[in-house]
């Protein structure tokens, strides 16, 4: 005597799970969850660190951004990123291109102002605001993951 299994609904089970990866785990890098999720919940990490930032010509100010992205190999050379993370975020300067664009000259003032030289000393900015925002950042995150995912699941139990 043999088993029989009969399966019905199986293709609206794999167009769902097609598009939770899609819409969240994708590694083509499309994503349109969890790196704007991430640029969102430190958006108030770039504030406090543009309010801390030294004044002086205002170019630090101007060139400070959220770096929002994939892993490249080359990240993941680094001892700060493992094999198993999704995205990599940071508040930063933007890049020579983008600061030429601006009008910024691209120098390595920004580091000099956050650690110090041997003449000056450190004026953090950037790990003040990241520290004071750090579980908020945390909480934030959780929560737009938490109101897409529910979003996901309310598009998809509809069809």
């Amino acid at each position: 005597m043999g088993v029989s299994i009969k399966l019905e609904g199986i293709g609206e089970v794999d167009k769902a799970l097609k598009a939770l990866e899609d819409e969240f785990g994708d590694k083509m890098a499309r994503s349109k969850v969890l790196v704007p999720a991430v640029r969102e919940a430190l958006k108030p990490v770039l504030a406090e660190a543009k309010a801390n930032a030294p004044k002086d010509s205002g170019g630090l100010e101007k060139s400070l951004v959220i770096e929002a992205r994939r892993p490249t190999r080359r990240d993941r050379r680094s001892k700060y990123v493992t094999q198993t993370d999704t995205v990599i975020a940071a508040v930063t300067t933007a890049s020579g291109k983008k600061l030429a664009k601006m009008g910024i000259k691209s120098d390595a003032r920004a580091i000099a102002q956050e650690f110090g030289t041997a003449k000056h000393p450190a004026q953090p900015y950037l790990r003040t605001a990241l520290e004071s925002n750090a579980q908020s950042t945390v909480n934030s995150l959780a929560s737009i993951l938490a109101r897409r995912i529910e979003q996901f699941k309310s598009k998809y139990s509809k069809g």
